[in-house]
């Protein structure tokens, strides 16, 4: 235990000094010794003087247990500033198995943009606990009223917009009033009477003309304007190309009620391309590195055992073919083989086409009889140029071992490399297509469903190949 003398000598040093690292380590260490043994009264003490970065810093060098306990421990007014500053991964972590009172607490404490994004972070049904005791909360109050995800509930209400009548002079007097209301400003909007959006241009335009020039003339007419209903992907998507990165937000009426910012943007951005890779790897999306063991059996285990399903029918399937195998025992040497080539083919069609659904760069010019045939035309080459490969091993594996009529053993396996590889690609590029026209996450498609249904068709092939060539 630390003695109560040397609490005071637990302060955090800036790296950049002499053997800081050293100190800093060894102050972690007996905090986390403190942490553990629930020495609550004398971690407040240790920490009562230090600033909440240099917590935020001995927060981030905790096991994430113990750094979740310090939160626990520290007072609510403390607390809520060291996660008010914290990044929102790290954020997200911490709160996550919060009572909803003390997570009531710490986001009223908090300023509300901090408080905003820290409620946005949030599980679903834990939001719909808090939000009647969050009323006050102005940033969160008005989020409820959009849909989840949506444009309205991620955008900043405050923004420069101003009508085109004003002059450049007056936008530059604009935008410094409102530099430390809302700090970095990268588009200023121009607005009609109506407080439509008709125009858009960057602070940096204003340097280029005289002083006297209307905004009329500095404008861009073309700029992306989302509804306030748009989902936040495809808002991030409507920035693709544009000049503009921060978007204008409007409302049923088509009056502006607030933008997006490019900070934003790439937070949204972020975040989907995190779930779908949760999701195209059969994870729920609401994983996290520092789940607990109860919330990774409840995460991973449905689609494991969804996979378990498909490899037993997988098996059954090669348990069928029980004589073959007992007839030629290396048939069972090429099964790997086989059902990798179809889980990766899949996979690899998969991805790109989800990918190309999300970025929304499938050609619109191209119809689905063409992508078909290209497709179909990629895998059949593929499929060739891999066959051929597996033909010229098996020979030269036939010069080294006894293998039983290497020619009939090549012309089954990359027959049924050839078909697996055609089949796989073509359900890997439509199935997400499919599935985003019936309006569910393409994302979905891929992972466990792809590899498990390649995995069977692949093996019910080869043993047809294999019955068809071989025997």
């Amino acid at each position: 235990m630390v003695e109560s003398e040397a609490i005071a000598d637990l302060k955090w040093v800036p790296e950049g000094e002499g053997a800081a690292r050293n100190a800093n380590k060894a102050v972690v260490k007996a905090l986390r010794r403190l942490i553990r043994d629930e020495n609550k009264k004398t971690v407040r003490k240790a920490l009562e003087s230090w600033s909440p970065e240099d917590i935020m810093e001995l927060l981030v060098r905790l096991p994430f247990k113990a750094a979740r306990r310090l939160i626990d421990i520290l007072p609510d007014q403390i607390s809520s500033r060291v996660l008010s500053e914290l990044r929102p991964q790290y954020r997200a972590a911490i709160t996550r198995d919060e009572t909803v009172e003390r997570l009531r607490d710490l986001i009223l404490r908090m300023p509300p943009e901090k408080a905003f994004d820290t409620f946005q972070d949030l599980p679903d049904d834990v939001q719909d606990r808090l939000a009647p005791d969050l009323e006050s909360v102005e940033r969160i109050a008005a989020s409820l009223a959009y849909k989840k995800e949506s444009a309205g509930e991620i955008m900043q209400k405050r923004h420069v917009a101003l009508a085109p009548d004003r002059t450049a002079a007056e936008a530059v007097a604009a935008l410094q009033s409102a530099s430390d209301m809302i700090g970095s400003v990268d588009t200023v909007f121009v607005i009609d009477a109506d407080n439509r959006p008709i125009g858009a241009f960057k602070p940096r335009a204003l340097l280029l003309v005289p002083p006297e020039t209307p905004l009329s003339d500095i404008m861009s007419k073309e700029f992306p304007v989302v509804s306030s209903t748009t989902d936040q992907e495809d808002a991030a998507l409507a920035t693709s190309g544009a000049d503009f990165k921060s978007l204008p937000v409007v409302d049923n009426e088509g009056k502006l009620v607030g933008q997006i910012t490019t900070k934003m943007l790439a937070r949204v951005v972020a975040e989907e391309a995190a779930e779908d890779m949760l999701k195209m790897g059969g994870v729920n999306e609401d994983a996290r590195p520092t789940d607990s063991v109860p919330q990774i059996v409840r995460n991973r285990l449905p689609w494991l055992l969804a996979g378990l399903v498909g490899a037993t029918i997988a098996a059954i399937i090669i348990g069928s073919f029980e004589e073959e195998l007992q007839k030629a025992a290396i048939l069972a040497a090429f099964i790997p083989v086989v059902m990798s080539m179809a889980g990766n083919a899949g996979l690899q069609a998969s991805v790109v086409s989800v990918q190309a659904l999300a970025m929304g760069s499938n050609w619109p010019g191209d119809g689905l009889i063409y992508r078909f045939g290209r497709e179909l035309l990629g895998a059949l080459l593929n499929g060739a140029i891999a066959g051929s490969i597996l033909t010229c091993l098996i020979f030269a594996g036939s010069l080294v071992f006894d293998v039983e009529d290497p020619v009939r053993l090549a012309l089954a396996t990359s027959m049924s490399l050839l078909t697996v590889t055609t089949i796989a690609a073509i359900v890997g590029s439509f199935v997400p297509l499919a599935l985003d026209r019936l309006g569910i996450d393409p994302a979905a498609a891929t992972g466990v469903f792809i590899t498990t249904s390649n995995d069977v068709v692949g093996v019910l092939v080869y043993f047809l190949m294999a019955s068809a060539f071989y025997f």
